[in-house]
């Protein structure tokens, strides 16, 4: 039996544990509460983080949406209150002085943290100043942007208004469709035709060939042929040639099609070919469709014709690879449409972007891993399905006009003229003045621009050559011009005036290498250099193989290869020359 002081002895030992058991429990808490303060302080801290990346993030966009503005708005002062993914910006537009703006952006996303950015840039603010946009710091005109090489690089975002094979860019990439598909050349009238042309028939007629010229160099999309047939003679090859001293030479790479014979009847009608690659061929220079068929005193194709209904070709007769003659009479030109555009873009391979407002953007995306968005109607491979809630990109003018060239000509001509070739081996200042001829410089040598220099020939500089706009463009840009190639390698150098945004620019007509005269040679090729130059030939190809810092780059086609790498100064500026 338990005692009274036992009961009490037990009651006390009890209500200590409780004692014990309530403090342990409240320091539970306390620790508890503790760390659920400090968990919560760092999510929030994280949260906090993240939103004001996103707001600089949109602040840096609208700075860059604004500059581009600027350059084609006049009218632009900013704006308030623009949503813009899941925030919003205001722009506030001041003039520091005559050509120069001050942008201030302030973006905001949930729970009111915001970003601040503030940009200085030189716009065109009179119509009658000698400015032109370079909308974009890499651009091409239907030819597209080609990358090869695994470590080949853009450092930056890319504009094309074709299709774009990458490697690697840090940036954004943008394919634009090219228009939509239309006759470029027409001989169809009248119906029935006056004349009939036979081919396939013997060995010494069994090809078919038409000249023609382009009026503008957009990719070849199909040519039409109006025409029957004898008999069940076999396919033909369509190939597209160079002109040679007035009749079929050598072959445009990559560019055959077939002609079908199944779609060809015994009575006259139009039969379509499609060409398997889509080349862009120089507008206004020759070349020649032939069809290539076999021959068969029973099975042979006949082609519609008139007497010179077409003034910019003839046809001929004969066989690929061989001799060929003129029909009878010998001004006759076959019946044939021929289609240029209408394709529609694609971004193929690589890697695109560093951040989520880095996107893909085209009508198709294949292969391609992407940082932010990919825009797109239809792709596979990627890492991100399509969004499709963009339209199309559409293509985008290239920054110099046939008049804007021939500005700067006649700015060289004031100066007067050079005849034959110049090779510069020392130091030398020169311009304005146009070079009959051909220019090189090598050896270290160093060409200090004093205005603008016209080159009817070729362009090679080597050995260290330098090419340097004289202090007294302050801060406007210098323009070498030529007609011919541009041949840049062995670390050529360029500087500007000395002034902040004064830069040299080549620029060059020259189609090559689609002219059968451009022996292989790009418009430009650029082995790398130091110094930052805007290289642009908008008919042509530029090639870079090394590494190189730009200002801007603009070509009909750019192709980077052996891992090349490519830096420029950012576009969506004027330049002022």
């Amino acid at each position: 039996m338990n005692s009274p002081l036992n009961n009490k002895k037990n009651t006390s030992e009890a209500g200590q544990m409780m004692l014990i058991i309530i403090v342990i429990l409240a320091a539970i808490g306390l620790m508890l509460g503790s760390l659920l303060m400090y968990t919560g302080a760092q999510v929030l801290s994280h949260r906090n983080s993240v939103r004001k990346e996103q707001a600089l993030n949109i602040a840096e966009a609208a700075a860059e949406l604004a500059i581009w503005k600027l350059n084609n708005e006049q009218s632009y002062n900013g704006e308030l209150g623009t949503l813009f993914g899941n925030g919003a910006f205001d722009v506030d537009i001041a003039s520091v002085n005559d050509h120069t703006k001050e942008i201030t952006v302030v973006s905001y996303v949930p729970n009111k943290e915001k970003a601040t950015v503030s940009k200085v840039v030189s716009i065109q603010t009179s119509i009658n100043d000698n400015i032109i946009a370079f909308n974009y710091g890499v651009q091409t005109g239907n030819g597209g942007f080609h990358m090869s090489g695994a470590q080949t690089k853009v450092n930056g975002n890319i504009y094309a208004n074709g299709n774009i094979v990458a490697t690697i860019i840090t940036g954004s990439a943008v394919a634009a469709n090219l228009p939509e598909a239309v006759p470029d050349q027409v001989n169809n009238t009248p119906t029935p035709p006056a004349y009939d042309i036979t081919f396939g028939e013997a060995a010494g007629t069994q090809d078919f060939a038409q000249s023609f010229t382009l009026s503008q160099a957009f990719s070849f999309n199909s040519v039409k042929f109006y025409m029957k047939k004898v008999g069940n003679p076999s396919n033909a090859t369509v190939r597209i040639l160079y002109d040679e001293s007035g009749s079929p030479g050598d072959p445009v790479s990559g560019l055959n099609g077939t002609l079908n014979a199944s779609l060809v009847t015994t009575n006259y009608g139009w039969v379509t070919v499609s060409l398997p690659t889509t080349p862009i061929l120089t507008a206004g220079n020759t070349y020649w469709i032939v069809i290539d068929a076999s021959n068969s005193s029973s099975k042979y194709y006949i082609i519609g014709a008139n007497d010179n209904g077409y003034a910019s070709g003839v046809s001929r007769i004969g066989k690929y690879g061989g001799t060929w003659t003129s029909n009878t009479p010998s001004t006759l030109d076959a019946y044939f449409e021929i289609y240029l555009g209408g394709q529609a873009s694609s971004i193929t391979g690589g890697t695109i972007g560093t951040t989520e407002d880095d996107l893909a953007w085209a009508h198709e995306v294949n292969d391609t891993t992407v940082s932010g968005d990919i825009y797109c109607a239809i792709g596979s491979g990627n890492n991100k399905a399509c969004d499709t809630s963009r339209p199309d990109p559409d293509p985008q003018d290239l920054p110099l006009s046939d008049g804007n060239i021939q500005d700067f000509k006649n700015d060289a001509v004031a100066g007067g003229t050079t005849e034959g070739d110049l090779s510069i081996n020392s130091n030398i200042e020169m311009g304005p003045v146009k070079i009959n001829g051909n220019l090189s410089i090598t050896g270290g040598a160093e060409l200090t621009l004093t205005g603008t220099i016209w080159v009817t020939g070729n362009i090679s500089l080597t050995g260290g050559a330098i090419i340097r706009l004289a202090s007294s463009y302050g801060t406007n840009d210098g323009v070498i011009i030529t007609d011919g190639y541009v041949s840049l390698s062995g670390n050529s150098e360029f500087y500007g005036s000395g002034e902040p945004g004064s830069y040299p620019f080549l620029v060059t007509t020259s189609s090559c290498p689609d002219d059968a005269s451009c022996g292989g040679n790009n418009a430009i090729s650029f082995g790398g250099g130091s110094g930052t130059v805007g290289l642009v030939a908008q008919n042509g190809t530029i090639h870079i193989t090394g590494g190189s810092a730009l200002k801007a780059v603009v070509a009909k086609t750019i192709e980077m290869s052996g891992g090349a790498e490519l830096i420029y100064d950012s576009g969506l500026v004027k330049f002022s020359f």
